[in-house]
């Protein structure tokens, strides 16, 4: 085999060394038994171990020679675009009795996978045949009897044939039973020829009804896989759907004519599904949903290709999210090579890297901080880990209801000195289980009040959902807490909310948020229900927003969290600087342990010093001596 010119002298090059690898987390052993140009399609226990973060599929991916060198390779992705449709030639209708006749003839050189009707008639079902030839009197049938359709927002107009080179095509539509269509013209596809796929198992994981929609978490087996058709199979005799697979949408139905049955069960999804589980939607309407028997799906091949330079046993490495993106000039020769000879290696199975340091995927923040006296601070915790790395650590409700809102507050220490980290706020909710119980009032009988226990005062709520078995009504949902200040007691509002529901409506959760997070322990729900019967509320939850703290550790000496000092300085941390980096380290889970209390407690967190300073109680009384003085001297004075 005669290589071209400049992979020859790619070759040559040592890229780097794989001296250190800790960062992979998984690898596979390539066997070849001779050098060469190498060709070996990736199977999807190796992609799905790949981390990419945008950019490049597959960009964490290294190939390391026995020699322990770095080497280019090609990644002969398919060129996932949509079909490229040509408009067909020479296009000529015959009306016969019985038949429309439709002749025309597909670009040169194409290779014909699928013929596309066109026309702008509306509301017909029509028999077809589609036929081919190479010389335009030896003819050949590709399809038989197929159903032509376009009524009720359902349309299907085209035929799907083996991939072959045709110079003539010929559609001959049945009008027997009706009135001839007009047919303005046709479209061929044609497909590259890369374009091959494979067999890839689905499983149903999981199946959600909401009004409308049907939602089926679907598992691939593997993330990062380059999708291809994704097929439903339904028993459902006629139906009209709509469908979104990741950024694909399809139209899916079935229907019957005259004892035959046309339908379209396909979505083209044709790009790469990062996650192992993705989302398939399908659009009900007011139609009962529909019965899914099972799905299947393809995929692409992901063929990787290098040039080895010796026989014997090759490394690949994948799993990083902190890689970048390799820059080979291989790659100019991707057109040129993707259909080259080459030679087949045999791997094993996809391993664990046991060089893998979870340490060495994060970058280096320094060890030590600047110093911090923590005695200003009312509680600190434990951080519990087992090893080094990018610990995360999520904040349980009771840490939070004793820091500030903003975590101005919040430091992380190890032997006296803190610790950079980053707060993060996720978007996901904890739900706790808590006590409703109605209350009476005699003062206001077309109202219903509950009273609402919360776990604990000053708890992190960031919405309340409710249950109600009543079926029909449409009430205001007030939140309130009785709130004690010096200046004495009033009402807190903490949310409005309208909540209706009608009988034709399943029973469902109702999600109340909350403007602010409750004080008290204990939080007042009323509605105004009028001339109507009571609403009913049977049980309570109330939600939180999860909140998690990232920072990084060389090593396994205690670290602690501490909390509870509201006029704790802000922290300026140059750690967001490597927000990506952190976000996409490999963590290490941390939990916390039991409160202490620091020499910074008070019975009230919000209030630090409970008893006052002593220059306040100076400062007031110098200020209420003055005011005592200048009433005296504005008071007449006793004449004798």
């Amino acid at each position: 085999m005669k290589l071209h010119p400049l992979l020859l002298a790619l070759c040559l090059v040592s890229v780097s060394n794989a001296a250190d690898f800790a960062a992979w987390t998984h690898r596979q052993t390539l066997r070849l038994m001779q050098p060469g140009l190498t060709r070996l399609e990736l199977e999807p226990a190796l992609l799905d171990a790949s981390r990419t973060t945008g950019g490049a599929a597959y960009h964490d991916l290294r190939v390391i020679s026995p020699g322990g060198v770095e080497t280019p390779y090609l990644m002969a992705l398919p060129r996932l675009i949509r079909p490229e449709m040509l408009d067909a030639l020479a296009f000529k209708t015959t009306l016969n009795p019985a038949t429309t006749v439709l002749e025309f003839q597909p670009p040169a050189g194409s290779t014909v996978t699928e013929v596309l009707l066109q026309t702008q008639a509306t509301g017909f079902i029509k028999s077809a045949t589609l036929e081919a030839s190479h010389d335009g009197t030896l003819w050949q049938t590709l399809a038989s009897s197929e159903l032509l359709c376009r009524q009720n927002g359902t349309e299907r107009l085209r035929f799907t044939c083996v991939p072959a080179e045709w110079k003539h095509l010929r559609v001959t539509i049945d009008d027997a039973r009706s009135a001839p269509v007009a047919f303005t013209g046709a479209q061929v596809r044609r497909d590259l020829p890369e374009l091959r796929t494979l067999p890839q198992p689905v499983t149903i994981r999981a199946r959600t009804e909401t009004p409308g929609e049907t939602h089926l978490k679907l598992d691939l087996g593997s993330a990062n896989l380059l999708l291809g058709h994704v097929r439903l199979h339904t028993s459902e005799p006629v139906f009209q759907r709509e469908a979104t697979l990741l950024d694909a949408h399809a139209s899916l139905f079935r229907l019957q004519h005259e004892g035959r049955t046309v339908e379209e069960l396909d979505i083209v999804a044709d790009q790469l599904a990062t996650a192992r589980e993705v989302e398939l939607v399908i659009r009900n309407g007011d139609s009962p949903p529909l019965r899914i028997d099972s799905i299947e799906a393809t995929r692409y091949p992901v063929p990787l290709m290098f040039q080895a330079d010796a026989a014997g046993e090759w490394q690949l490495f994948i799993g990083n999210a902190q890689a970048t993106a390799p820059r080979y000039d291989i790659a100019a020769l991707g057109d040129k090579l993707r259909e080259a000879s080459a030679h087949s290696a045999t791997a094993s199975a996809v391993e664990a890297n046991t060089a893998f340091r979870k340490t060495a995927t994060a970058p280096d923040t320094g060890d030590v901080g600047p110093a911090i006296d923590v005695s200003p601070w009312s509680f600190q915790r434990p951080v519990l880990f087992k090893e080094a790395g990018v610990l995360v650590v999520e904040l349980e409700p009771t840490v939070l209801a004793r820091t500030a809102n903003d975590l101005h507050d919040v430091r992380i220490v190890r032997d006296g000195h803190q610790l950079p980290f980053i707060a993060t706020k996720p978007g996901v909710e904890r739900e706790i289980d808590v006590a409703i119980a109605e209350v009476s009032d005699p003062q206001a009988p077309t109202w219903s009040k509950w009273d609402i226990q919360m776990p604990f005062a000053n708890f992190p709520a960031s919405e309340l959902l409710l249950e109600s078995p009543t079926p029909l009504f449409a009430r205001t949902l007030t939140v309130s807490e009785q709130h004690e200040t010096e200046q004495g007691h009033f009402e807190r509002i903490l949310s409005h909310a309208n909540w209706q529901r009608r009988p034709s409506q399943p029973a469902s959760t109702f999600h109340l948020s909350l403007y602010t997070s409750p004080r008290a322990g204990s939080i007042r729900l009323a509605t105004d229900n009028g001339d109507n019967p009571r609403l009913q509320i049977t049980s309570a939850r109330v939600a939180y927003p999860v909140v998690r703290l990232l920072f990084r550790v060389p090593d396994t000496t205690p670290v602690f969290l501490c909390y509870g000092n509201r006029r704790a300085p802000y922290t300026r941390y140059d750690l967001q600087l490597v927000l990506p980096e952190f976000a996409t380290a490999i963590k290490v889970a941390a939990t916390l342990g039991d409160e202490e209390k620091l020499p910074g407690y008070s019975a009230d967190p919000r209030h630090p010093s409970g008893q006052g300073s002593p220059w306040l109680w100076a400062a007031l009384a110098l200020v209420v001596g003055a005011l005592l003085w200048v009433v005296a001297k504005m008071l007449p004075k006793k004449v004798a």
